[in-house]
């Protein structure tokens, strides 16, 4: 039975990697970004190179009425959601003294408030059938904080401690939630892969995006909560 998989932030690098994994197996995945002629380029690309199905839905996530619109297109379109990634970050990469309130308040409505609407969204669909998979993507920034960046450190620490809820709330029904914690910088897609000692630095997206499929095809009696994710060669 295809599966429906719902990528709330999707954009060059990792969200493509996500969308292009998924697609692989099959999934028929909503892709939520604000960029229409971007999301409609990679839908169009997996529909062809991939033997799911895809679909873009342009969404502002800051805005909860146009995450709910988006969420009753895909139903009506490709069907209840199955899997829903919360990928959405805003950065506002500000000390205390230099944070500007309005950026503060846009880190929290991408971030956090935005994977709310869309997890309240997905999992009545996953909680009316066979249950389902959350996955939510952290950073090193989700566990100990940022110096300089107090607007992206607290909507990734309000992220993680949303994932934790959920999965005590959501398990015992049937609906897996994880929280990713990428633990280092992601190879940037305009990268030179041809420097090997260069690339061993960052993370490649297609590994990360195969960690991801991984949580979903787990087995109920062990699932993972939270997964750390880093270069090898980092230090711990």
């Amino acid at each position: 039975m295809t599966r429906t998989a719902v990528i709330a932030g999707v954009g060059p690098g990792l969200g493509a990697s996500l969308a292009e994994r998924f697609a692989s197996e099959g999934c028929s995945v909503a892709l939520l970004a604000r960029s229409e002629s971007y999301l409609e380029t990679l839908a169009e690309r997996l529909r062809t190179e991939t033997p799911g199905d895809a679909l873009a839905v342009p969404t502002d996530l800051s805005d909860p009425m146009t995450i709910e619109h988006s969420f009753e297109r895909i139903r009506e379109t490709v069907g209840p959601v199955d899997i829903l990634i919360n990928h959405a970050s805003a950065a506002s990469w500000n000390g205390l003294l230099e944070q500007d309130p309005e950026e503060f308040r846009r880190a929290l409505a991408v971030g956090p408030e935005a994977a709310l609407h869309c997890s309240q969204a997905a999992v009545e669909d996953m909680l009316d059938g066979d249950g389902g998979t959350v996955i939510f993507t952290g950073a090193t920034t989700s566990v100990r904080g940022r110096e300089g960046a107090i607007g992206f450190s607290a909507a990734a620490f309000a992220r993680r401690g949303m994932a934790k809820s959920m999965a005590r709330e959501l398990g015992p029904e049937g609906v897996h939630v994880a929280h990713v914690v990428i633990d280092g910088g992601i190879l940037p897609p305009d990268a030179d892969t041809d420097t090997e000692s260069e690339s061993e630095e960052y993370l490649d997206p297609d590994a990360v995006a195969d960690a991801y499929w991984m949580l979903v095809e787990q087995d109920r009696s062990a699932w993972t909560l939270e997964l750390d994710l880093r270069p090898h060669v980092e230090e711990f």
